[in-house]
């Protein structure tokens, strides 16, 4: 084997090729990493106007409140004019695979009104549709790295046979398969330490956690093991003495392994498991609420009570307008549209066991289905993200809802006690 790497580093062709995959390795998780730094800056900067800004807001909204209360604010004004920032944070390892970050606001700001209309306003295309991506660590890996293989390994009998050396190896060679598992396997290694080197320089610099970068190593190393067997397969044949043809049929291969077959599969996915486009949701929210204007408002507060019985025998709803009709309305368009949104989480969740099963077949799709899991990118926690700004919104609501059936006003202290998102939490 130390032969074998010896006389691999002293062609420059090979120099180059292995050179230029540490470049770009340590280009893209450098990319990876400059896409989350922005997304961490933007959440960073949010938290800190929000924080300036939620006082601010009292002082303009606040008006002397009876007797000693001090200062209090109208909790419908409340509701309608403050906005909660939600963060959608990366995790540690998000760089490696940037996945649904590239789609997904890491800053939104909600209200007290319904939530599905603003969660899915302006949704335009599906998370999930995005397969290419940035180029991040996983897209280098999944494309580059079989054809740095096919590069080193298309050729290794025909380039003797070329040498004319191929007999006289054959005749001094004990154990044909040893010898040319060791030339497989030193191209393999130092592929795979193109790879590997620069995570492990990273994991160093950031003082990542050991676990993920364990499995990304890992992964690397088993599929460019992958790769090697697969150009060693076809370049060891008993008639493989021609390089340039070698070399079309493994780049062949990988055309059908990385892109022609995922993508079929994706289409065949989507064709297989339609989503209800997010945007389509927003809009049949907002049809909802605006034909709420127009009912007679016991339509709209007897289903609410039903879900609020504790809020049945505040006062009424008087006059052509009142707060508590309103973010009722506002509410019971979330609950008419529930079973859609239980519908496309179901779906998604169909499409990503698919993806799973597929898994087991594309080598591409199983590598870039385990990094965007350690990336904390996938549809998976896309989808939890979505619950705990659901678990956020309800709390909300129910933190709000005493002062605006009751109507009574709101105090600076009731006002410092309303929740605020974590981005984090159990799922």
């Amino acid at each position: 084997m130390k032969h074998e790497l010896t006389l691999l580093l002293k062609q420059r062709s090979i120099i180059s090729l292995l050179f230029l995959s540490l470049l770009l390795t340590g280009f893209s998780l450098f990319n990876g990493w400059q896409n989350i730094s922005h997304i961490h800056a933007q959440i960073n900067e949010a938290t800190r106007a929000e924080n300036l800004r939620k006082p601010d807001f009292f002082e303009h909204h606040s008006h002397e409140g009876p007797s000693d209360s001090g200062k209090t604010i109208d909790a419908g004004e409340l509701g309608y004019y403050l906005f909660h920032n939600i963060y959608h944070a990366p995790g540690e390892w998000s760089f490696i695979a940037l996945g649904n970050h590239l789609v997904i606001p890491s800053v939104q700001r909600i209200r007290l009104l319904g939530l599905q209309g603003q969660l899915y306003d302006g949704e335009s295309h599906h998370p999930e549709y995005v397969m290419l991506g940035s180029f991040d660590y996983a897209f280098l890996l999944v494309f580059f790295a079989p054809l740095l293989c096919i590069a080193l390994m298309h050729d290794l009998k025909a380039s003797e046979q070329q040498a004319q050396r191929l007999l006289f190896l054959h005749s001094l060679v004990k154990a044909p398969l040893h010898f040319w598992g060791k030339r497989v396997l030193s191209r393999w290694l130092l592929i795979t330490l193109t790879f590997a080197l620069p995570v492990l320089v990273f994991a160093g610099l950031y003082k990542l956690s050991l676990a993920p970068l364990l499995r990304v190593l890992a992964i690397t190393a088993l599929y460019i093991f992958f790769w090697a067997i697969l150009c060693a397969t076809v370049s060891l044949r008993k008639h493989a003495l021609n390089a340039n043809f070698n070399a079309m049929l493994l780049t062949s291969i990988w055309l059908m392994l990385c892109v022609v077959l995922p993508n079929l599969s994706q289409l065949w996915l989507h064709y297989r498991y339609p989503v209800q486009d997010g945007s389509q949701i927003a809009l049949q929210h907002r049809q909802w609420v605006h034909g709420a204007w127009d009912l007679p408002k016991e339509d709209t507060m007897t289903p609410f009570y039903a879900f609020y019985p504790q809020w049945k025998d505040t006062p009424p709803v008087t006059g052509r307008f009142h707060w508590k009709w309103y973010f009722a309305f506002q509410h019971m368009a979330d609950v008419k549209l529930q079973p859609q949104i239980v519908e496309r989480e179901h779906t998604l969740m169909q499409r990503d066991h698919a993806t799973g099963l597929l898994a087991w077949v594309l080598p591409t799709v199983w590598v870039q289905r385990n990094l965007e899991e350690i990336a904390q990118s996938n549809v998976t926690h896309l989808l939890a993200h979505r619950k705990r700004i659901e678990r956020f919104h309800t709390a909300l609501r129910h933190a709000t809802y005493p002062f605006l059936f009751e109507e009574k006003p709101m105090t600076a202290q009731d006002f410092q006690h309303l929740p605020t998102f974590e981005s984090t939490g159990a799922d």
